[in-house]
């Protein structure tokens, strides 16, 4: 394995850009800047006390403790509900946006994903035209990197619903969508190969094998690793934990989908990628179904001898449409936003048909806190899209597919479980063995039984339940705003 090689200098020349260009070419912060995004400013104390015709002299009288201390505050009044008020609009800028929560972590895992991408098909490259036997794939690394950090934005959002007395609702709603998740992903889980084609179970095969080889060949009496179902039950607890971090971004997706195709009247265009942005994952996830993906596509169909396509073709169509629907929905993502920072206007909209009076500083409050939202909305929306895409390039590279269909299956050498049983061979010699020795066969052993089969079967399992979790966490913030607000 080449120690200084072509990708060694690849990650080595984009750290050096991070370091150089990071802060100034950011796609983050450009999405939220530079796509034209109008925020609402609330309104001042001038404007509610000239709408609701308050003296300057009145000031907040009363007494009150606790939550009722604005009484005292001697900026405070009330004004009524029903108040018309027009609010100013002012264009997202980087010295507004820069001050928000969450900020950093969304400019950092999205920007460092970009970079990560760039070098993953930088080393595809490399490896398409001279296809290097003996070293290892460095862009796994980054990869694996962009899954953590997206799982760790998303776990440190969905653990704010865990704090205080005051969000039992969203914390009911978490523990509730993970029950139902653990439920549905041990339900999956048992289904055949032949019906879902995941690849889990040619997985667990192919690593018992030659696990229970390699212990055979150490010395050591086993039977095996764990039981197929103990290791189900735990992928299950682990699908059950990724629910949960997608339940909120599901429910926020499907609301500004709702919001944004209102908005979009009269620009077909744009509310056709809209909903395709929206159905994107559905498509995705039924290609993984045997009877209504491969069969039709890549079986002779109807009584004719020739099938659509290849397999190898349909391998790489799904793997190209997961970057494809990434890639639209990064493209539509400011309309989502702009849905969701109108919001603003419409909450003063739905106050109008209200009847009582409210505080100045509780309504500027609403107006503002919308704009405050704005970085974990975003880190919402991209963070889910994130993970399908580097789980995919995961499952394409451990699992030695190919993006060219045909084209590269000759060159292809996907692994079909039934690889030789390690069995290490050492030298001929009466010294000890230097370390170096010791590690290279820990290495190769470590290759037979984490083969191609059993990535390909644990990273496609882990891309189709990300892509299922985006259409199914949105289908339920559907069923909610079609039934549940009627109700």
């Amino acid at each position: 394995m080449a120690v200084l090689g072509v990708q060694l200098a690849i990650s080595m020349i984009m750290a050096s850009i991070i370091s150089k260009f990071g802060p100034r070419l950011s796609l983050a912060r450009y999405l939220l800047c530079s796509t034209g995004l109008i925020r609402y400013l609330h309104p001042t104390d001038e404007e509610l006390r000239e709408l609701a015709g308050v003296p300057k002299d009145v000031m907040g009288k009363g007494k009150g403790k606790g939550k009722n201390q604005d009484y005292k505050n001697p900026n405070t009044f009330h004004v009524p509900k029903d108040l018309d008020i027009k609010l100013d609009s002012v264009h997202v800028g980087p010295a507004e946006v820069i001050h928000l929560r969450y900020y950093t972590e969304y400019q950092s895992v999205l920007d460092y994903t970009v970079y990560a991408t760039i070098v993953y098909f930088a080393t595809e490259v490399y490896y398409c035209f001279l296809s290097p036997k003996e070293e290892m794939n460095l862009s796994i690394y980054w990869c694996i990197l962009t899954l953590l950090w997206c799982i760790k934005v998303l776990l440190s959002v969905t653990k704010v619903y865990f704090r205080g007395d005051e969000v039992m609702g969203e914390r009911a709603l978490c523990m509730c969508m993970g029950g139902v998740y653990l439920l549905t992903s041990m339900m999956f889980l048992i289904v055949d190969e032949n019906t879902l084609e995941v690849g889990l179970d040619s997985a667990y095969d192919s690593f018992h094998l030659h696990a229970s080889e390699f212990l055979k060949a150490q010395g050591l009496p086993s039977t095996g690793p764990a039981s197929k179902l103990i290791l189900k039950f735990v992928l299950a607890v682990f699908s059950a934990l990724l629910g949960i971090l997608f339940t909120f971004p599901g429910l926020r997706m499907s609301k500004m989908f709702y919001d944004s195709r209102r908005y979009c009247e009269g620009r077909t265009l744009v509310k056709a990628m809209l909903n395709l942005a929206y159905v994107f994952p559905l498509i995705l996830t039924i290609l993984w179904i045997r009877p209504v993906g491969r069969d039709i596509l890549a079986k002779p169909f109807g009584g004719s001898d020739k099938a659509l396509m290849s397999e190898a073709a349909f391998e790489s169509l799904r793997l190209m449409l997961v970057v494809c629907m990434v890639v639209l929905r990064i493209a539509v993502m400011p309309f989502f936003l702009q849905s969701f920072l109108n919001v603003a206007q419409e909450k003063l909209i739905d106050q109008r048909k209200e009847a009582g009076r409210i505080l100045n500083t509780d309504l500027q409050k609403k107006v503002a806190g919308i704009f405050y939202y704005l970085c974990i909305v975003a880190v919402q929306y991209v963070a889910p899209c994130l993970i399908c895409l580097h789980s995919c390039f995961m499952y394409k590279t451990l699992g030695e597919g190919s993006w060219l269909g045909d084209l590269m299956a000759g060159n292809a050498t996907v692994s079909d479980g039934t690889t030789p049983a390690f069995k290490p061979v050492l030298p001929d010699t009466d010294e000890v063995l230097p370390a170096a020795q010791h590690f290279a066969i820990a290495l190769a052993s470590l290759k037979v039984v984490f083969n191609a089969t059993v990535f390909r079967g644990i990273f496609g399992y882990m891309t189709w339940w990300s892509t299922f979790l985006l259409i199914a966490s949105s289908g339920v913030g559907s069923l909610y705003l079609s039934y549940g607000t009627r109700a």
